[in-house]
């Protein structure tokens, strides 16, 4: 226990971006209590796609082997489909050899990682749903700061009190709606809406996405034979729908043939589970003893397959400045300011390149243009896949010879 605290830091979430942030603060020496509502292994609603940037960190984590012991599928490319009916080849492993994408459920990539921070010496508490935030006023009368969190655990309400908390409790994180940080996101509003299936066909090395006029589908094969099948569409399709969210849900890829076909004879495991308005943003990443790391800090529709490595990437970016900080005991905004700067220079540039993307999808005439350029311009294909794998600078995509190339006839 740290003097007047209960510890010294509280991260609010166990996902991937939560428990990576507690694993590298307690193997920093660090005082790490980790809360979730959930008890794991859970599921979750995801798209359970970790891209070549992201599976290299977990190698850098020391939990790649035991994913890959998991049987994990591994996909070295992923195949595009315009809605015309072209396609094109974003393939990793021609890119950059060896390099590919993962596909492992959140139920076990989840677990995996928490362990990791168990074994990291933090304490996990399940069960304990964070209901507020606490703070007091700052020094001299300044601007207040977090000192703590109200939880339910168990059906007890408790208070919990840390020199720092790191909210990474995803798109509906309770620290940030608590602290007013929630900015409104007028584009892309998307909703998700994902279900795992057995048997789908055609698929091995490749994860596959396909674009229609009404939506997208993603395809990410997962471990033990099954397959992420994910569904997202406009907010405001999904909101109005006359039916069931199932019967959309089924509708919406029944509509998509290359998909029909795929899941002709499949077995759905599990129910239908929707993500809600997928678009998030928090007006800034710190404050006076808080931080906030993956969906809660920004969370874009996932076409590129951003999350779960852009969770991971945030967590090493938070650990070392949020550890100089505790041992300076200084955790106030300016202190923490390191790490809202290494976020601008890790992200900025590709979240103009998925905001490109999100573009080209939102407009199939524009799709079916830049797939066929993609799929005939191998060069270009290959450095967007490295761009969109986060194992190649995001610039090389935004530079206007790669955008001359890919936009001329």
């Amino acid at each position: 226990m740290v003097h007047g605290f209960d510890t010294e830091v509280i991260v609010v979430g166990g996902g991937p971006g939560g428990s990576a942030t507690a694993a590298l603060l307690a193997d920093a020496g660090h005082e790490v209590v980790l809360l979730d509502k959930a008890s794991f292994p859970r599921h979750k609603a995801c798209s359970e796609y970790v891209n070549p940037g992201g599976a290299a960190i977990l190698d850098e984590l020391g939990v790649g082997a035991e994913a890959r012991a998991l049987s994990c599928h591994r996909m070295a490319a992923m195949r595009v489909h315009a809605p015309g009916g072209g396609s094109f080849v974003a393939d990793f492993d021609r890119a950059e050899a060896g390099r590919a994408a993962l596909g492992l459920s959140r139920h076990k990539l989840d677990h995996l990682l928490l362990r990791r921070a168990q074994a990291a010496g933090v304490t996990v508490r399940e069960r304990a749903h964070v209901r507020d935030v606490l703070t007091e006023p700052g020094p001299g009368g300044g601007p207040r700061r977090v000192i703590g969190v109200e939880a339910t655990v168990d059906g007890t309400r408790e208070t919990i009190r840390a020199r720092l908390v790191v909210g990474a409790d995803g798109r509906h994180s309770a620290v940030t709606r608590a602290l007013g940080l929630d900015a409104p996101v007028r584009w892309p509003r998307r909703t998700g809406l994902v279900a795992h299936y057995r048997n789908v066909r055609g698929l091995d090395a490749f994860g596959e996405m396909h674009v229609a006029r009404h939506g997208y589908a993603g395809l990410a094969p997962l471990e033990d034979g099954l397959t992420n099948v994910a569904f997202v569409a406009d907010v405001g399709a999904v909101t109005g729908r006359a039916g069931s969210l199932d019967a959309y849900f089924s509708s919406g890829l029944a509509a998509i043939p290359e998909v029909a076909w795929k899941l002709e004879g499949a077995e759905r495991v599990g129910t239908v589970r929707g993500v809600g308005s997928m678009a998030h943003r928090a007006r800034r990443a710190t404050g006076d003893g808080f931080l906030l790391v993956g969906d809660a800090a920004a969370f874009l529709d996932p076409f590129t397959g951003e999350g779960i490595y852009a969770a991971l990437r945030a967590a090493q970016l938070a650990a070392p400045v949020a550890s100089t900080a505790l041992r300076a005991g200084d955790v106030s905004r300016r202190s923490l300011a390191p790490y809202a700067a290494a976020r601008r220079r890790t992200f900025t540039a590709k979240g103009a390149v998925c905001l490109v993307v999100q573009g080209f999808v939102h407009s199939p005439p524009l799709m079916d243009y830049v797939t066929d350029r993609l799929d005939r311009r191998a060069a270009l294909g290959l450095t967007l896949a490295g761009v969109l794998g986060n194992f190649r600078p995001a610039h090389q995509a935004l530079t206007p010879a790669f955008l001359a190339r890919l936009l001329r006839p």
